[in-house]
């Protein structure tokens, strides 16, 4: 008797922390039939690369969203807390394609898997509105606090006032391998090739104050005699 192949199965990849949440919102799904597939760590990225794949992430880190990002699939947000329309545009900016909260009925979150499967995204007129907004003025507000932590800005305006690595380093008393890894962590998230470009982003997304180039400036030097300015150099190589 020959056997027939398997039916394929279009995935639905579920990421967030492990916990009750989550396994509550996979439940909900499967019982509305949608094949729900939970998995972390290193086969977290290789289930959602799937080029059939759409994500859901329930209450997300940093890392489900950077397997997001990478993958480069649908995703559907599901939030714990409410959200107000910046935070939902800041995280349609991420790379969500629909939000639902938790308390969603079964059908609406099951309707909204089938919608960005089928290249779909979702937004309320509000939203919808916001997200014209930012596309004609290249500008987010309140999106910041999605995109950077208080520490990846502080590296940001390190960056921005031409500082090197190992003056960000001393400034902000870390070491230079942290200032690497964080600045690299907000290269992926700004989506930069370098830093000047992070700086172009940043300021396009209105993470960064655009400098007021017509005021005036003391450009006055002050003459230090050639001892005092000795002085001064070997003070800063100490």
């Amino acid at each position: 008797m020959a056997h027939l192949p398997a039916a394929t199965v279009t995935p639905t990849v579920l990421l967030g922390a492990a916990g009750t949440v989550r396994d509550l919102v996979g439940a909900v799904l499967s019982l509305q039939g949608v094949a729900v597939l939970v998995t972390s760590g290193d086969a977290a990225f290789v289930a959602a690369a799937d080029p059939e794949a759409v994500l859901v992430l329930v209450s997300p880190g940093e890392e489900e969203w950077d397997v997001a990002r990478r993958a480069g699939r649908p995703v559907v947000l599901v939030s714990e807390i409410p959200l107000g329309e910046e935070a939902r545009l800041a995280a349609i900016l991420r790379g969500a394609d629909a939000v639902v909260q938790t308390d969603a009925s079964p059908v609406e979150l099951a309707d909204a898997v089938a919608a960005v499967r089928r290249g779909e995204t979702l937004l309320d007129p509000r939203a919808a509105r916001r997200l014209a907004e930012v596309a004609r003025t290249g500008q987010v507000t309140a999106a910041a606090e999605m995109y950077l932590t208080p520490r990846e800005d502080d590296i940001l305006a390190s960056v921005e006032r031409g500082e090197s690595v190992k003056q960000t380093a001393r400034s902000l008393g870390i070491a230079t391998k942290t200032v690497e890894n964080l600045q690299g962590r907000m290269f992926r998230k700004l989506g930069a090739h370098n830093r000047a470009h992070a700086v172009t982003i940043a300021h396009r997304l209105g993470l960064l104050t655009t400098v007021d180039l017509d005021v005036d400036l003391d450009l006055t030097v002050d003459l230090e005699p050639a001892g005092a300015l000795a002085d001064a150099g070997q003070g800063n190589l100490r």
